[in-house]
This record gives structure tokens, C-alpha cells and sequence, in this order.
């Protein structure tokens, strides 16, 4: 209160005026009210000897006098208590309208926060904010991340947000964001905790916390020494809350329009893809379809024998091959069971490479190991290094029964003899396409007498699994064959197949299924 204030307290004709001038009627008149400078507020000059003078005095400051006889002492005194009431009001009303400027600040940051979604902007805006009410040359927004760190998303300043390297635990800000407790630190030279060599002389700083959970601080500082106060980091803290939750939900937004994105992403993927799977199975159903057409439409009738044959890829095209042709101009039929190495449409296009390769060769070949080079020479130089094919092939003369067997890398063709007994025709080569060319295949010599019957197939036969992974094998194929007796070809392709279903009880289907059955009769 400055003496100024004297003057309007008791120059006015408020009700401090009023007071005075009955207190003043009450001890009988007299009584003058000077200001420091010795100018009358209240009461009239007399001719009369100068009375005696008492101080009004605030905080130990003099700000005039009462003048007159002794009971003026309580014009003085009453004076003081008015004047100290009068501070305080003016007081009580300067932190009416702090708190009030406050209550505002977070009003409106509250509004402004609640348009913003993106994390950068709200840390812009939160320290936009901070510097209305707090005085610093330096701040940060820091972001706690999932290893510890804390990285800058927002600042202002040339020392703070040059800053790298902090830590939760680490240093005085990362103190802050490990105890979750804001702090003020007003000597930075003098903490112990400084990370660095910096002009920073002040910092204020509080946690960003959502819940019970640390998500970063925000940091004011100051390169000049400042004081920063319990109340200055009180609203920080309370600013550092709001941003906090903004943040949290800047963040969960972007997640949000993140999974939409991906989510939009994989249904224009599946949507391609379902696309490309019907291109696919339309041009899978059409390569099976021609496929089918590679296969003999019906197999020759050779006089005197019964043929048979089955097939069943594992998908919808397939690897094996089987044939029977009558060798033009001679008294002979060609018999064939081929395994292309892989499944499905790359095994497919291969198989039909091996049976136009051996239709071609098909009476140049002196014998039917030359067939067998020079198939093995013609793949070798038409297919990829890893593709291959096995085969089972035999020239049978029907009149005399007389077979001739050559096996390139193929699971053993069987020869159920009329008798019972089971003979194994085994490879004589390697498969086709294998190996460069150049090597020899070896030839078997057998005969069929009346009742026998020959039995080529696929591996796909002997290596059928069951739910248990278990192999069907060789044993209970040739368990399946002696129960046959005089059974017809296509009856014993029939029990075979049946007895793999049964066995496989439900199990997928690995590898193609391919039987080529003839019987003496």
C-alpha cells in the first residue's frame, strides 16, 4: 500500500472516510489526517500550536500522520487496521484474479486440446500454453518409450531440446519420469543429476501421466536464474495431466486409423487374391481338363490280355503319366508308369513334356533301352535341374507273352504270377532327366504266362498315409494282390484303390495314385 493509497482511503467518501469522521466527532474535533508529504486529508487547520503527531504506518513503511490530542492516537491506530484490510483485500482480489486467469488458461487449452489428434500438436500446443503463465527460455515434451528412453517430440529453445540421451532414471528429467513426481530445480549447475554441460540455470518439470502409468514429462526451463514456485509448477502439473490424456488419445487414433489402414489393405489384398484364386482355379480346372486328354481315352484291346488303369492326382493336376500303345507295324505294346518330381501344375507341364517325348520316340528308338537314353537325354535338356521323372517301362509281345522291363528310378513293378507268387522287376537306370546324358540303362527279361498278371503303378500306391502318418507299403499291396485270385484288371484296381481309402481312413491325399494292371488270360 503506498501513500497514495492513504489518500484514497481517507479522502474518499467511502465508508473509510465516514469512520474516521466519527471517530474524530467522538473525541471532540481537533484531529488532522496528513499524508507523508505533510498534505491534509481529513479535519482543519487551526491557529493554534502544531498537536502532537502518530504515524500510520503498513509493513513498517510510514504513509502519514494523525494529528492532535491524545485520544488522535486511536484515529492512527484505526487508520493502520483499515489500511492493513485494505492490502489484504487487494491482495485476496490480485489472487482471485490469478487463480481466475489460471482457470481460464485450462479452459481453453481444454478446448483447444479436444480438436487436436495428432501427438505433435499437442505437445506444440501444451508448451504454447506453458509459456503464457511461466517464464522460460527452454522446453520439451519427451515421450517415454517402451525401452526406457525418452524421445522429443516437441520444444522450443536452444539447450533443452538439444538434449539427447535421456533415460528414465537418468538425469533430472528422467528422475521425473521414473518417480512419476514433478520437480523444481533451481540451481541446475549445483544438482548432481545434470547430464551434461549445459547454460540451463533453472528447470520445472512434471510427469505426463495417464492413470498410474508414466507416458513422459514435460519440462520447462530457464538459461537466466529464475525461481520457479510450488504454484507455477502446480499449474504445469495440472496442464501436463490434460496433455497427457490428449496425447493417450492422439495415439490411440493413429493406432486406430493404423488398423483401418491395414484393415483396408488386407481387404484389397484377399480381394485380390480371392481374384487371382478363381483365375487360378479356372486355369487349374482347364489344365486338369487337358490334363485328362494326355491320358489314353480307352486302352488298346490286345487279344488274349485284360488291361486296366487308374488315376487320381493329389490335386487337381498331377505328376503321374500312364500309357499303353501299340507299336505301329509290330506285334508289340508299350507300357508305361512315369512320376514327375513335385505336385500340381509345374509336375503336370513336365508329365506332358514326358508324354509327348516318348510318343515321339516311339519307333526310332532300336530298343527299349535306346527309348530310354534318349528320353532321359531330351528331358534333361527341356526341363529345370530339379525336375525329373521316374518311370516304369515294358514292351510286351502279346503272342508269346515275351516282356522286356527297364525301370528309371521307379518304385519295383510286380508280376503276380497264376500260382501265387510274386516276382519284383527293379530299376535298370536312373530317372529321366536326372543326370546329363551319357548314361546306359540296363533291360529285364520276363515272360507272362496265362494267368499272370503285371502290375505297374506310382509310389503314390505304397507310401499312402494314414492319419498316423503310417505307409501303406508294399506288404499289404501285395497282401491286396494275392487276395485278387483270377480277379479281373479293373476288379483288382477296384480292391487296391478300396483298400488304400480304407486305410487311409480320412488322411489327405499326398501324392498321385496311378495303377496300370494287364492280365494273361
Amino acid at each position: 500500500m503506498s501513500r497514495v493509497g492513504l489518500r484514497q482511503l481517507v479522502g474518499s467518501r467511502g465508508s473509510a472516510r465516514a469512520v474516521v469522521d466519527a471517530v474524530t466527532a467522538a473525541i471532540g474535533g481537533g484531529v488532522t489526517v496528513e499524508d507523508g508529504d505533510g498534505r491534509l486529508l481529513s479535519g482543519e487547520l487551526t491557529g493554534s500550536p502544531a498537536a502532537a503527531g502518530y504515524a500510520v504506518q503498513n509493513d513498517g513503511t510510514s504513509l502519514g500522520w494523525v494529528r492532535g490530542p491524545e485520544p488522535a492516537r486511536a484515529v492512527a491506530t484505526l487508520l493502520e487496521h483499515l489500511v492493513t484490510k485494505e492490502v489484504e483485500c487487494k491482495a485476496l482480489g490480485a489472487e482471485v484474479l490469478h487463480l481466475y486467469r489460471e482457470i481460464n488458461l485450462i479452459y481453453s487449452f481444454s478446448e483447444k486440446l479436444a480438436a487436436l489428434l495428432d501427438v505433435e500438436r499437442v505437445a506444440d500446443l501444451t508448451l504454447r500454453e506453458a509459456r503464457h503463465s511461466i517464464i522460460a527460455t527452454d522446453g520439451a515434451v519427451m515421450l517415454l518409450e517402451d525401452d526406457g528412453a525418452l524421445s522429443t517430440v516437441a520444444g522450443f529453445g536452444d539447450e533443452l531440446p538439444a538434449l539427447s540421451g535421456f533415460r528414465a532414471g537418468h538425469g533430472i528429467v528422467g528422475a521425473v519420469a521414473a518417480s512419476g513426481i514433478g520437480e523444481i530445480v533451481n540451481d541446475v549447475e549445483g544438482d548432481s543429476r545434470r547430464v551434461a554441460q549445459v547454460r540451463l540455470s533453472s528447470l520445472i518439470a512434471v510427469p505426463l501421466r495417464v492413470g498410474e502409468r508414466v507416458i513422459g514429462v514435460l519440462a520447462l526451463a530457464s538459461t537466466l536464474p529464475l525461481s520457479y514456485t510450488a504454484a507455477q509448477l502446480k499449474l504445469l502439473g495440472t496442464l501436463g495431466l490434460q496433455a497427457a490424456t490428449a496425447i493417450e488419445n492422439a495415439r490411440l487414433f493413429e493406432r486406430t486409423v493404423q488398423a483401418a489402414a491395414e484393415r483396408e489393405r488386407l481387404l484389397r489384398l484377399h480381394k485380390e487374391t480371392e481374384v487371382a484364386r478363381a483365375k487360378l482355379e479356372s486355369e487349374l480346372t482347364l489344365a486338369a481338363r487337358i490334363q485328362a486328354d494326355l491320358f489314353p481315352a480307352a486302352l488298346p484291346a490286345v487279344p488274349g490280355y485284360q488291361l486296366a488303369a487308374h488315376n487320381r492326382p493329389a490335386r487337381q493336376c498331377g505328376g503321374d503319366y500312364y500309357d499303353a500303345i501299340t507299336l505301329a507295324g509290330e506285334d508289340r505294346v508299350l507300357l508305361c508308369v512315369a512320376d514327375v518330381s513335385g505336385k500340381g501344375l509345374p509336375a503336370a507341364l513336365v508329365m506332358s513334356n514326358m508324354q509327348a517325348t516318348l510318343r515321339a520316340l516311339l519307333g526310332r528308338a532300336a530298343s527299349l533301352p535306346a527309348l530310354a537314353e534318349e528320353s532321359s537325354a531330351l528331358l534333361f535338356a527341356t526341363t529345370a535341374p530339379e525336375k525329373y521323372v521316374t518311370a516304369a517301362l515294358a514292351v510286351l509281345s502279346p503272342a508269346t507273352g515275351d516282356l522286356r522291363f527297364v525301370g528309371a528310378g521307379h518304385v519295383d513293378t510286380l508280376i503276380l504270377r497264376a500260382s501265387g507268387d510274386v516276382e519284383t522287376l527293379s530299376s535298370t537306370g536312373t530317372p529321366f532327366g536326372l543326370l546329363p546324358p551319357g548314361l546306359p540303362y540296363g533291360e529285364s527279361h520276363r515272360s507272362l504266362a496265362p494267368g499272370d498278371t503285371l502290375v505297374l503303378f506310382s509310389d503314390g500306391v505304397p507310401e499312402a498315409q494314414n492319419l498316423s502318418d503310417e505307409e501303406f507299403g508294399e506288404a499289404r499291396l501285395l497282401e491286396v494282390l494275392r487276395q485278387t485270385g483270377g480277379a479281373s484288371p479293373s476288379d483288382i484296381v477296384t480292391r487296391v484303390v478300396t483298400a488304400i481309402d480304407a486305410f487311409a481312413a480320412g488322411a489327405p491325399q499326398f501324392d498321385d495314385i496311378t495303377l496300370l494292371v494287364v492280365r494273361r488270360v
